[in-house]
């Protein structure tokens, strides 16, 4: 079973196991849709685990090997930039084939992110951090990890581990190739900018620890954001907080505290783990 993490090389994944057992018992979720237990709209292919633990899909994260690909924090996020650029509109997404998001449309993309995440919005689910896609609460529920930055080797590894179909293998070391991957513009900039490090560190501050990835020195110099930020990272009474889940403490009126809890996760699980 493969985890479809956001803009985690999952879509060249997804069609490499597709084609291959094209003539196999498969499926694949894809597309949007409201669901009527969560009472939102979701993203079919996108589904952090809090939300797929619901249905009838769950079952087979206990039955089969399953894996992911991750990626470092900061380069994830510049892609989910693009990527809610690219789904936003056709001047958008013509825009950002040839060139990275300005630095006005990173802004404004870092500025919407946290009330967009705190709600759950799918319009935003590339930018949620990876832990919610590949844990439930603090229990991991993958068995098999490859990295974006080593990409090629740990398919490689993959292939043998499992003891894949040779034709299997031959297409993800396709993928590995960068076979079908699509030419676009760097991103090194805004992944490098110090809003999008400073928001990553915060927001995705349980991926670094979890996953190995190294965290740079960031502070924010947008005013918007950092006031916004500062909101939200305050500690006090309930309903003067702009957002819930940033804060490290909320206080409600008659003496109730709800701490935020600091986690610490395995990055995948073991036998003991796995039931």
């Amino acid at each position: 079973m493969v985890l479809h993490i956001p803009k985690c090389a999952g879509t060249a994944l997804r069609r490499a196991f597709l084609e291959d057992g094209a003539n196999r018992r498969m499926e694949s979720w894809f597309d949007f849709s409201y669901d009527p237990v969560l009472k939102r709209r979701v993203d079919l292919a996108h589904r952090p685990l809090m939300d797929l633990r619901h249905t009838r899909l769950w079952r087979w994260l206990r039955r089969y090997k399953v894996i992911a690909c991750v990626r470092h924090p900061y380069d994830r996020l510049a892609s989910a930039c693009r990527e809610h650029l690219r789904q936003k509109s056709r001047a958008t997404e013509v825009q950002v084939r040839s060139q990275p998001p300005t630095e006005e449309q990173l802004l404004h993309y870092l500025r919407r992110l946290p009330a967009a995440m705190d709600a759950h919005d799918l319009r935003w689910v590339h930018g949620f951090p990876i832990h919610w896609f590949t844990h439930l609460g603090k229990r991991p529920m993958v068995d098999q990890l490859i990295r974006c930055e080593q990409f090629s080797r740990d398919l490689e590894a993959l292939g043998e581990t499992l003891s894949l179909p040779k034709s299997l293998r031959k297409r993800l070391q396709a993928v590995g190739e960068g076979a079908g991957r699509r030419e676009a513009a760097n991103l090194t900039a805004i992944r490098n900018h110090p809003d999008l490090q400073a928001l990553a560190n915060l927001m995705h501050r349980d991926d670094f620890p979890c996953f190995q990835y190294k965290q740079q020195k960031a502070k924010f110099s947008d005013p918007e954001l950092k006031q916004l930020i500062d909101a939200c990272l305050a500690i006090g009474p309930s309903h003067d907080l702009p957002l819930t889940n940033l804060t490290p403490e909320m206080h409600w009126y008659y003496g109730r505290v709800s701490p935020r809890p600091e986690l610490r996760l395995k990055p995948k699980r073991t036998g003991r783990t796995r039931r």
